[in-house]
């Protein structure tokens, strides 16, 4: 986990990638991320060491709640303060950019900002098809749950123009913020893999039907960032299921097997700077509040396979420990791993993992409020947990999380 690593362009000096995290920390009234997200970030910044930002969301048609956008000057200008920080420690920072589809609620076209843009406002789809009912989103005005949204199919001329138009757009946004590389999102039923996956695509156009018409819009966005990033520099974030696993937000597909196997093949042509796949070990969240019973921390690797029909790196996401982590890497199953949760409450992850250091456990609870502080930048570093200040967070020893890969029977 401690050797260097080329990522396209990106020269890095360890292999423990910070995973992308929403966390819904975001101003209220402009969606620009703001002084404590530079301090999160900052935090978490290692000397050539990489951070892949919280999912980033392109334009006002995608909002997802208070995750901070990359649309306007003010967002830009947040996400400037952030890179210069993270550089400042010697680390390096990609941007995710986000399309969240029909996961947006639509309450959240009143928002004054968005509103006030003149732009499509959520909520859209590559089908008119709507999350299943029990799937509820938090409406803007009363801030409560409330059933999904119904999403309109996006026009096949809007695809081809405007949609790609903001993936460019975001993109080039993030080249004068900074950035290192940007990340498409692809993964976890938002808008790309919507357009992926058979159970939502019910188009008959050129964006619908068989496999290859299905990346189409997945394809024209990768080369619309690339001509504002080069190729060295964009990558895509994948999420492949298989039928004896859990889906994201319902986003089914007749044969994923076969899906995602033809989906990163394809991808190989671009020779991107890496690819993000996540391991499909996500049971929603009601088994995974614990580290210290998470079975998810146990299960076996699932998208091994990936190396056999992509030549280019790959980083692996999703329930790894130390002990599956290192072990991954040195079997050459992925060529670094993206830790999540490990990230959130320890901000000296890299440091810890390469002493043995004992882990702060987190708190899931405080993974998504809207509270700048809390669950955010209050986590210790190593050999500050004995302050008072810090009692409310535990630790465990790392060789307490899960099972290696061996013992999970790889």
């Amino acid at each position: 986990m401690f050797q260097p690593l080329q990522l396209g362009a990106l020269s890095l000096s360890h292999r423990v990638v910070m995973a992308p995290l929403t966390r819904t920390r975001a101003a209220v009234d402009s969606l620009a991320p703001g002084p404590t997200a530079v301090d999160y970030y900052q935090q978490r910044a290692s000397k050539g060491g990489l951070i892949i930002t919280e999912a980033v969301p392109i334009s006002p048609e995608t909002p997802y709640e208070y995750a901070p956008g990359i649309y306007t000057k003010e967002q830009e200008a947040g996400w400037k303060k952030v890179v210069d920080a993270v550089h400042a420690k010697g680390g390096l920072i990609c941007m995710q950019m986000w399309h969240v589809g029909r996961s947006a609620h639509a309450s959240w076209g009143k928002h004054p900002l968005l509103k006030s843009l003149g732009r499509p406002l959520p909520t859209v789809s590559s089908s008119a098809v709507p999350l299943p009912a029990q799937m509820v989103g938090l409406d803007f005005e009363t801030k409560k749950p409330s059933p999904p949204s119904m999403p309109r199919a996006l026009e096949a001329e809007e695809i081809r123009t405007r949609l790609v138009d903001d993936y460019r757009k975001a993109a080039e946004a993030a080249k004068r913020a900074g950035f290192d590389a940007v990340e498409i999102h692809a993964a976890h039923g938002y808008l790309l893999n919507q357009f992926l996956c058979d159970g939502v695509n019910k188009r008959t156009d050129e964006y619908g039907g068989s496999i290859e018409n299905r990346m189409r819009a997945l394809h024209e966005v990768v080369r619309a960032v690339i001509t504002v990033f080069g190729h060295d520099r964009v990558a895509v974030r994948i999420s492949p299921t298989y039928k004896d696993t859990n889906t994201y937000y319902n986003c089914n597909d007749s044969n994923p097997e076969q899906l995602y196997r033809e989906v990163i093949r394809s991808l190989d042509q671009y020779k991107l700077a890496y690819l993000l796949l996540s391991e499909p070990r996500w049971t929603g969240g009601k088994g995974n509040a614990d580290p210290r019973t998470d079975s998810g921390f146990s299960q076996p690797l699932r998208n091994a396979w990936a190396k056999e029909v992509y030549s280019s790196k790959i980083i692996g996401a999703g329930g790894f420990t130390p002990a599956s982590a290192k072990e991954t890497i040195e079997k050459g199953i992925y060529d670094a791993v993206a830790f999540g949760r490990w990230f959130i409450s320890n901000p000296d992850l890299p440091e810890r993992l390469r002493t043995g250091a004992d882990l702060n456990i987190y708190d899931r609870k405080t993974f998504y409020i809207h509270d700048p502080v809390k669950g955010y930048i209050d986590y210790p570093f190593a050999g500050k947990e004995s302050d008072p200040k810090f009692a409310k967070y535990q630790t465990m020893h790392q060789k307490d999380i899960g099972n290696s890969l061996e013992n999970a029977k790889l």
